[in-house]
């Protein structure tokens, strides 16, 4: 497959601020107006706010923040589809970019009308689309409903229609918003790695998404946004672990507010105990320590490949919540994941659990090669939608290696050769 890309273009948002008006009531009929001369009524909401940004040449950036924060606001102003109200917004090179699903679909249109529209909307000839036609039917998968209308597609078929449009045109910048929202599983891994291609060849990427492990999968640098402005721009670790302290933050407040009891109120003027960079969670249930224990239970921060392990999680419960669903999770030190459980995944049974106690993860033989690995654990509700208390990345571990192979997984496999059979 071509490259898409061969150079990538640049952005910079130098004081970029927008503003939209939000109407109170209903518009005026042309008689109201003239006769009554009624204006009518509205609210300014800013959606963003006083933004620097730079994004170089062949750079991978992740968006992330709260719904409303600007994130599909400031892509919009990158793409040109709408204008700052101050400040402005300088690029380079040509961009490609899938904002909203179906934007620019006309819904009586077959597919392969709406193909070639959609690519002259990127600002893309006629030619170039024609010489690349085969390939975007066959990424999209639609070869037998590339002639039926669009409105009879699912929406799983328009996002294949619109990503492959988007990806395979000629393009140095691509802007892609919430790409994985829809979609199959099998699609998003090709999702993923269309844009690995992307990137490889030298493109600049800037995407938005709420899925942490696409975000660090992806992008080399991530911005988080809230209330229109950047809050903080850094290594996508670091930035994912401040999202998520701030949507924990907002959880507890949340519950604060809904709680009327003067011992919610004590809760909620008392500091947490303990607010490192990677830690966050409502504090119902505390894990007080992590170890790493060996074969013989003895604490460890090395391994051989093969060896067992036991991730072992003290904790206290600060309020009484159903027994917490304790979870791991191993990643390579360059961010990859490599594995992650939980007891609500392992069928563990809920029920009433001890005020403080431990839990204890046995890994019977560790299938890891040669590397060094971090472990993150949590304790959520069973549904994971509550966070008691996540360390992110908390501790490390080195992992040696038995075998001779290379790789993240040591599969420890053997070989044999076997004559052909003969008639």
């Amino acid at each position: 497959m071509n490259a898409p890309a061969t150079t990538g273009g640049s952005i910079r948002l130098e004081g970029v601020a927008r503003r939209f008006r939000i109407l109170k009531d209903r518009n005026p009929t042309l008689k109201e107006t003239l006769l009554r001369g009624r204006r009518s009524r509205y609210t300014e909401f800013w959606a963003l706010r006083d933004v620097d940004l730079s994004i170089a040449p062949g750079e991978s950036v992740g968006l992330v923040g709260r719904n409303g924060s600007g994130k599909s606001t400031l892509l919009k102003l990158i793409a040109g589809i709408i204008e700052p109200t101050r400040g402005r917004v300088v690029t380079t090179g040509t961009i490609a970019s899938m904002l909203e699903l179906g934007a620019g679909f006309h819904p009586d249109f077959s597919g392969r009308e709406n193909l070639f529209l959609n690519a002259a909307i990127l600002g893309f000839s006629e030619q170039e689309v024609r010489e690349r036609y085969d390939q975007i039917v066959a990424f999209a998968e639609l070869e037998d409903f590339i002639e039926s209308p669009v409105r009879t597609y699912s929406s799983g078929m328009q996002l294949r229609l619109a990503f492959a449009v988007a990806t395979h045109v000629r393009a140095e910048v691509m802007l892609l918003d919430e790409v994985f929202a829809v979609g199959d599983e099998a699609f998003q891994r090709k999702c993923m790695g269309r844009m690995s291609d992307f990137r490889r060849a030298g493109g600049t990427l800037v995407f938005v998404s709420h899925d942490p492990s696409a975000v660090e999968r992806i992008c080399d640098r991530a911005v988080l946004m809230e209330s229109g402005r950047v809050l903080e721009d850094g290594d996508p670790q670091d930035i994912l672990a401040s999202y998520h302290r701030l949507l924990s933050r907002e959880t507890r407040r949340a519950q604060v507010v809904d709680a009327e009891s003067p011992e919610a109120e004590a809760e909620a003027e008392a500091p947490p105990a303990t607010d490192p960079a990677k830690r966050w969670g409502d504090g119902a249930v505390e894990i007080t320590a992590v170890r790493l224990l060996d074969a013989a239970g003895a604490p460890a921060g090395s391994f051989r490949s093969g060896d067992p392990m036991a991730i072992d999680l003290a904790f206290t419960m600060h309020r009484p919540v159903d027994f917490p669903n304790f979870g791991i999770a191993i990643h390579s030190v360059e961010g990859v994941h490599c594995y992650g459980t939980n007891m609500a995944r392992e069928l563990w049974a809920s029920g009433e659990g001890p005020a403080t106690g431990s839990a204890r993860f046995h890994i019977p033989s560790l299938h890891l090669h040669e590397g060094r690995f971090t472990v993150t654990v949590a304790a959520t509700s069973a549904d994971e939608r509550d966070v008691y208390d996540w360390l992110d990345r908390w501790v490390d571990f080195d992992v040696f290696a038995e075998a001779r192979g290379i790789g993240l997984v040591d599969l420890s496999g053997t070989w044999e050769v076997r004559p052909a059979a003969t008639a």
